[in-house]
């Protein structure tokens, strides 16, 4: 089995870097704790202050990956570049997590922050990894094995350096609770101070970084491991697609329909699929795999195409049905990443036709470099205003209105009220122009009332006036001490207490 060791892998052993890791490390927790205490501390709105902290932190944790005894220098410009990349889509989606009174759907910021913004930054640091192998200067086409042996390689990295540095922070407060139960308080307190703490946590990052670094043996026989796994889940992942592939031939995508969330579904098969695909085909440099490996990695890449379809279909009939959100942009847009790699699969099931080949499946090693930047690409541009989801989601569901494919009684205006922010507000004045739409009337009400609304849960729980036995939804609503919010709602209602009036269908959603 080709682990990927190379030159390249002789070359990354992190000698003679513990020292400045320390340092660099130090340094970091420092600015940390600076930009916390001094610029963020004591403000409730300040995304230039946080997005500094994640550009810090970010050049810091590139710089210690990317640095070696020969490029000190060099590494720090492509650690620059990674952090710079990144600043903008942090400050974005920021600064809409922040602004209470903009009312915008915290998820764009969440989808960026939980899941994409780690993604891109551990792209963008195997690419210019495998990018300063072979010489001076920055190689905009490097080599595939290179790409995947820093791939394989900085995941372990970083995955001991949080397992290291948090143990030393279980470690020290164990510590510091032994001393204060022998009566000695300094450590105890000492140990809670931020201004002693971040530092700390960032020396021991940094100094884990550039040990592990070293440990060249260690991280080679993870790789294997790793590669090992690949192999033996490619076998079962074969069986699994085939027969998932005879349950659609014969019975549809109900089945699959039938499930809570069948795009996720579909997505997370397909995903999981190209990441125990690199571990089979690893460097590309190597010859075709014995028969019993080779069959279910042809088998495996024929269901790509078909899980990227039938997410699209599901897809497509949600946003046909309730427009584009938030959440479904961002499925959508992996979707459309997970259908290109599909052009890899058929790229790689196209050169099986010369069976003999000395090399096995040429096209795939540079095509998942080109997929590697397209995903940097498409990620980074979810998160800036040149996407922005919230403003294609108010478009999105005014045109349900304006197209007439939804009934006024039917629309969540509450959604643009209070998701969409100053997108869906600007969405809400245009249906005001609808004159000559059927229900005009209804629309009118139905703007009026999410404007009447406080928050989006009084617009969902509409008071109930009685009126003579008349109940009515949507009236103009009671003064503000008399209004029953969640706020002052009893906590442990008794039997006598209503219940709250249920609410709409979230037909934005």
């Amino acid at each position: 089995m080709n682990s990927g060791e190379n030159g390249a892998s002789k070359r990354d052993a992190g000698k003679g870097l513990a020292l400045p890791g320390l340092i660099i490390g130090l340094l970091t927790g420092l600015a940390a704790y600076g930009i916390i205490e001094f610029w963020i501390d004591g403000r409730d709105d300040n995304p230039l202050a946080i997005a500094a902290l994640f550009f810090v932190i970010t050049a810091s944790a590139a710089y210690l990956l990317l640095a070696e005894r020969a490029s000190l220098f060099r590494a720090l410009g492509g650690a620059l570049a990674i952090a710079i990349m990144l600043a903008l889509p942090d400050y974005f989606m920021t600064a809409a997590a922040l602004d209470d009174f903009d009312n915008l759907s915290d998820f764009p910021a969440m989808f960026w922050f939980a899941t994409s913004r780690g993604l891109v930054a551990y792209l963008l640091a195997t690419l210019f990894k495998a990018g300063f192998e072979g010489g001076a200067g920055l190689h905009l086409k490097p080599a595939y094995r290179d790409v995947f042996f820093h791939g394989l390689t900085m995941p372990l990295i970083g995955g001991g350096a949080l397992l290291f540095a948090g143990l030393a922070v279980v470690l020290l407060f164990a510590w510091a609770r032994l001393l204060k139960e022998l009566d000695v308080g300094f450590f105890n307190a000492l140990f809670q101070e931020p201004w002693f703490l971040l530092p700390f946590i960032g020396a021991i990052g940094g100094l884990s970084i550039a040990l592990i670094r070293g440990l060249q043996s260690v991280l080679g026989a993870l790789r294997f491991i790793l590669l090992l796994i690949a192999r033996i889940l490619m076998v079962i992942t074969a069986v699994f697609t085939l027969t998932l592939l005879l349950v659609l031939a014969t019975k549809g995508v109900a089945p699959v329909f039938d499930q809570p969330y069948p795009s996720a579904l579909m997505l997370g098969l397909a995903l999981a699929g190209m990441l125990i695909f690199n571990g089979v085909y690893q460097n590309g440099e190597a010859a075709p795999p014995p028969l019993w490996l080779r069959l279910p990695t042809l088998a495996t890449l024929i269901g790509f195409p078909v899980y990227a379809l039938i997410a699209f279909y599901a897809f497509w009939l949600r946003v046909g049905e309730y427009g584009l959100t938030p959440p479904r942009i961002a499925g959508l847009t992996v979707n459309g990443l997970v259908a290109a790699y599909s052009i890899v699969c058929l790229a790689g099931l196209a050169s099986e036709l010369n069976w003999r080949g000395k090399r096995w499946m040429p096209p795939v090693g540079s095509l998942n470099t080109a997929m590697a930047a397209l995903w940097v690409a498409a990620l980074i541009l979810l998160a800036t205003p040149l996407i922005n989801p919230w403003a294609i989601s108010a478009r999105s569901q005014l045109a349900r209105i304006a197209d007439q494919r939804v009934a006024a009684a039917d629309f969540d205006f509450g959604y643009l009220r209070f998701q969409l922010g100053r997108h869906g507000d600007k969405a809400l004045d245009e249906m005001l122009l609808l004159e000559d739409h059927p229900e005009a009337p209804a629309i009118r009400d139905g703007v009026k009332r999410a404007r009447s609304a406080r928050n989006y849960w009084e617009y969902r729980h509409p008071v109930i006036i009685d009126n003579g036995g008349d109940e009515t939804a949507g009236r103009e609503p009671p003064p503000e001490e008399s209004l029953d919010r969640p706020e002052t709602l009893p906590i442990n209602p008794g039997p006598d207490v209503d219940p709250p009036p249920a609410g709409e269908p979230q037909n934005g959603r």
